[in-house]
């Protein structure tokens, strides 16, 4: 593998920044790269959804009753199986950040929390 270099001052921000975590560079380097990935695909997954929002109704109708996975404001697949949807788009696409939502209507979210709280 080959070594990056940093220039000043950024490589003086990055190690004063490793000491003030009490980790080390590459670990900083690490987890900076893993948030940057993570609010990326965040964001190519909220514009996907906002494309599809924006779709024609007709677009959207032929779909009624099934899931559609979104990449690149596209539809490049569709199933009435959430899961067998979901298991395609990983062997087809691996990590990449694909879109998958009901056709029509609003996909409902559950949020357990499981922060305890004393009475």
């Amino acid at each position: 593998m080959s070594d990056v270099v940093l220039r000043e001052p950024l490589a003086s921000n990055v190690r004063a920044e490793a000491q003030a975590q009490g980790i080390d560079v590459e670990e900083l380097i690490n987890t900076a790269l893993r948030h940057y990935r993570f609010r990326a695909q965040q964001e190519k997954i909220n514009d996907e959804a906002a494309w599809w929002r924006s779709a024609m109704p007709e677009m959207r109708g032929r779909y009624l009753g099934e899931f559609v996975a979104i990449h690149n404001h596209e539809i490049v697949d569709h199933d009435r199986d959430e899961e067998a949807l979901k298991q395609w788009v990983r062997v087809k696409y691996g990590k990449t950040a694909i879109l998958i939502t009901p056709a029509a209507g609003r996909r409902e979210l559950f949020i357990v929390s499981t922060r305890l709280v004393s009475a």
